[in-house]
């Protein structure tokens, strides 16, 4: 039997113990099977030197353990970062549309005022609301600044984001054979 492990360095660094074991027989022995010998009482009675065929054998039986951990790390890790984008989505959505409102609020506010301005009676009451629609004006121009301001800013945090989770997506990883036995049981 052969334990190996993998060692991944992705968004997180994990650790997973490789196992690989066949009877004299030849036949493979399953992850659950490998794993049940270490339940089991055992003595040492030396060091052995692994023929290469069966090192070889050993080596091939990992393989495919390797790959499916591998799979599985990459699908979950896919996962998360689809979870994090809808998030990053939907916030940049809601601060979007909390602008959006704003702006809307002011432009029903200056329509208001300009058929008030229209409406008034006498020249200063006209002064008085022409003074209030340019206020309004100026404040709108401002939110419309600062719409575009935050659409930007958005745009720069879900960039930098993007940039982070990249960078941290690039695995890294590495194997490392711990230790091979034979066993017998009596």
């Amino acid at each position: 039997m052969a334990c190996t492990r993998l060692t991944t360095d992705a968004l997180e660094t994990e650790d997973v113990l490789l196992l690989a074991g066949f009877g004299d027989d030849g036949v493979a022995l399953d992850d659950a099977q490998c794993r049940r010998l270490f339940d089991l009482p055992a003595n040492h009675d030396g060091s052995i030197e692994v023929p290469a065929v069966i090192a070889a054998a050993l080596h091939a039986a990992i393989a495919p353990r390797r790959q499916e951990t591998l799979e599985a790390i990459a699908s979950r890790n896919g996962n998360w970062f689809e979870a994090e984008m809808e998030k990053l989505d939907g916030w940049a959505e809601d601060r979007r549309a909390s602008f959006k409102a704003e702006l809307n609020e002011l432009e029903a506010e200056l329509k208001e005022a300009k058929r008030a301005a229209r409406l008034a009676g006498t020249l200063p009451e006209k002064l008085e609301h022409q003074r209030l629609v340019r206020a309004l004006e100026t404040r709108r121009d401002e939110a419309d600044r600062n719409f575009e301001q935050a659409k930007r800013e958005v745009d720069r945090q879900k960039d930098a984001l993007l940039d982070e989770i990249s960078r941290r997506m690039e695995q890294q990883t590495t194997e490392e054979a711990l230790f091979s036995f034979r066993w017998r049981l009596i």
